[in-house]
């Protein structure tokens, strides 16, 4: 297939020291969870690397890698401060680069930033200050045993050399030991290794310097620091901008620029380092990586012809779409998964599958590379799905890929169901684009999609169907509460469908989870008084750490209030009656009052026709849940059938 000429900026060949890279398009250093207690990568760590070389990325910078066993950050980070390293690192380099890609060794440490029961060994840092996160003893290192330090990087950068990288990253960003000596907020040290810019980046720069005199001249070093560290008293980007120009002076071969927080949700537009980016690039003379929150291929594009970088690292969106290189230079736009900025599945452990590392809410083939395999069936069945939902459509389109004659059956206009509706708050807009990828993937596939119709068990049964799969998706829950059905009284899904828009009314929302707390946040994006209720002790409970912590600060920017631990009895004319710490209470003159209760699954016609034979229940209509669940559920049975 020939090259979309549109994109073709992005696939400009340009060299990084010595070596070319054949695109501009670079995965970035990211933990895949693929490694075990030993410090080693796992055979699956090879498939996950691998599937991104396959992809089409230029080149791939691993997770950490240790350089000493003080500076581990989790019992399962991967090591390389010791030589038992060599041959699995060699096993990856070797199929990163048969698999079409250059690849580079990423060392770190962790510094105060060592991880709970990862070693006996005392925390070490550039000051005695311990992160607010972990509030540890730290040893600050002397001037004497700086040297020692800085030789463990050497001797790593030397490991990875001998397994096979053609390069090596230098981390000094997200708060590790380097970034911690680079950092004004933390470097409080009256030696030659802190003070003014130049002594606290002076361990970075011997860094670079040492490993340039062990590995040779020619092998590529790289630099990652934060443009700006995000927090009051940390670096900000004239820090990063002095900062590249000594790494630069120092013999490294380009910058990489992150920011304090790696890792940033929906909530932080997409793109939102560019600038800071572009600042480091038009100060120095080698190339510039930059990163953060990119998604898009025409935003990637743009950031490379405005020069305000010269290789775009796709961060989170490497994970949810490993082949987006050959998606953009093949013309297939259309068909790339966009990342959404959830953190709903590559982020927190406890969300993880068994078995299994980082993948993607949306995509969970990643991180199964070679595992989960879409394969073409030995028969081709005729099979209907109803509900044309996140769910839905993801076993629409793999049973389409293995030859099954598929229709889907959607009552609305419209595809995306609930989830469709969960793009409307605030800053969640990515998540539409699941539903026109999945639609994407419909069409290549032959599904037929068959909008306004109610699939009934006389329906199904007359078309003779081999296999049915109910993805209703859920209801909303309506207690039996007094008052319940009075005229100002609306459900969650009526605002934000906009069946109903207040402006300027006081609202009251009954229900705090997530789905209650972004109906009031949009709800007071309109200029509206809004306050929510629940008997909850906690508000959006079931949202991850850092999506929630955004949604409640832009909640309590809106002025919202919201009100815990407190049962409803009753809803009067404008307002009700609840109970709270055993007390029965009031809240009155509310204009509005909006129910969000959660929700149960809306199993109605799967239980009519269950007993037509090879009927299927997934998602919400199973169990009410997230799309993470949805999905994955979907995953597994299109592939079983």
């Amino acid at each position: 297939m020939d090259m979309d000429k549109n994109y073709s900026a992005l696939f400009e060949p340009m060299k990084i020291g010595k070596l070319e890279i054949k695109n501009r398009l670079v995965v970035p250093a990211m933990d895949s969870h693929y490694t075990d207690e030993n410090h080693q990568f796992t055979n699956q760590a090879l498939n996950y690397y691998g599937e991104r070389a396959l992809g089409g990325f230029g080149l791939i910078t691993t997770e950490f890698l240790c350089v000493s066993e003080e500076g581990l950050a989790e019992k399962t980070q991967a090591g390389i401060y010791d030589d038992c390293f060599i041959p699995m690192l060699t096993k990856l380099t070797q199929r990163v680069h048969e698999n079409g890609s250059y690849i580079f060794a990423q060392l770190q440490h962790s510094g105060r930033l060592q991880g709970k029961g990862t070693t006996k060994l005392p925390a070490v840092g550039a000051s005695n200050i311990p992160d607010v996160s972990k509030p540890n003893t730290i040893h600050e290192l002397t001037t004497e045993e700086i040297p020692v330090i800085i030789d463990k990087f050497v001797a790593s950068a030397l490991r990875a050399k001998k397994a096979g990288f053609d390069g090596v990253e230098i981390h000094g960003a997200h708060g590790y030991l380097l970034a911690q000596f680079l950092s004004k907020g933390v470097n409080k040290r009256v030696d030659r290794y802190g003070g003014n810019i130049t002594n606290r980046a002076r361990i970075v720069c011997e860094i670079i310097e040492e490993i340039k005199k062990a590995c040779g001249n020619d092998y590529p070093v790289v630099v990652r620091t934060s443009g700006a560290e995000g927090y009051y008293g940390g670096n900000d980007i004239e820090d990063a901008v002095a900062q590249a120009m000594l790494f630069e002076q120092a013999g490294a071969d380009a910058i990489h620029i992150s920011y304090g927080t790696a890792i940033q949700s929906y909530y932080v537009k997409n793109g939102f380092n560019i600038d800071n980016v572009k600042k480091v690039k038009d100060a120095i003379n080698i190339p510039v990586i930059g990163v953060g929150r990119i998604n898009d291929a025409t935003l990637a594009l743009s950031a490379i012809k405005r020069k305000a970088m010269d290789f775009v690292a796709l961060g989170r969106q490497s994970i949810c779409d490993p082949h987006f290189p050959n998606k953009v230079k093949n013309g297939q736009i259309n068909e790339i998964l966009t990342c959404t900025g959830c953190m709903q599945r590559c982020l927190y452990t406890t969300s993880f599958e068994d078995g299994f590392g980082t993948s993607c809410m949306i995509n969970p083939f990643s991180g199964k590379e070679n595992v989960w395999k879409i394969e073409k069936a030995k028969q081709a069945k005729k099979i209907a799905i109803i509900g044309g939902g996140p769910a839905g459509l993801q076993a629409a389109w793999i049973l389409g890929k293995k030859g099954h004659q598929v229709t889907v059956y959607e009552k609305e206009a419209t595809a995306g169901g609930q989830y469709r509706l969960a793009s409307v708050p605030v800053m969640k807009q990515d998540l539409a684009k699941t539903i026109s990828t999945y639609l994407a993937f419909c069409q290549k596939y032959n599904v037929t999609v068959k909008y306004k119709t109610t699939a009934t068990k006389e329906l199904l049964a007359t078309e003779n169907f081999d296999e049915i799969i109910v993805a209703t998706g859920s209801l909303p829950v309506i207690p039996g509460i007094s008052g319940i059905d009075n005229s100002n009284v609306y459900k969650a899904n009526d605002i934000l469908s906009f069946k109903q828009v207040f402006k300027n009314q006081k609202v009251l929302v009954l229900g705090a989870g997530l789905v209650g707390v972004e109906t009031a946040e949009l709800i007071g994006e309109y200029g509206n008084q809004v306050t929510v209720v629940d008997m909850l002790d906690k508000a959006a409970p079931l949202a991850p750490k850092r999506p929630r912590q955004n949604l409640l600060e832009h909640v309590k920017q809106l002025g919202i209030n919201i009100l815990l631990n407190s049962k409803v009895l009753k809803i009067n004319s404008d307002g009700i009656v609840y109970q709270q710490d055993g007390n029965e209470k009031t809240l009155t003159g509310f204009d509005a009052i909006v129910l969000a209760f959660g929700s149960k699954p809306n199993d109605e016609l799967y239980q009519d026709i269950k007993d037509l034979g090879n009927v299927y229940v997934i998602g919400d209509a199973l169990k009410a849940g997230d799309a993470k669940k949805a999905i994955y559920e979907a995953t597994k049975l299109a592939l079983k059938l």
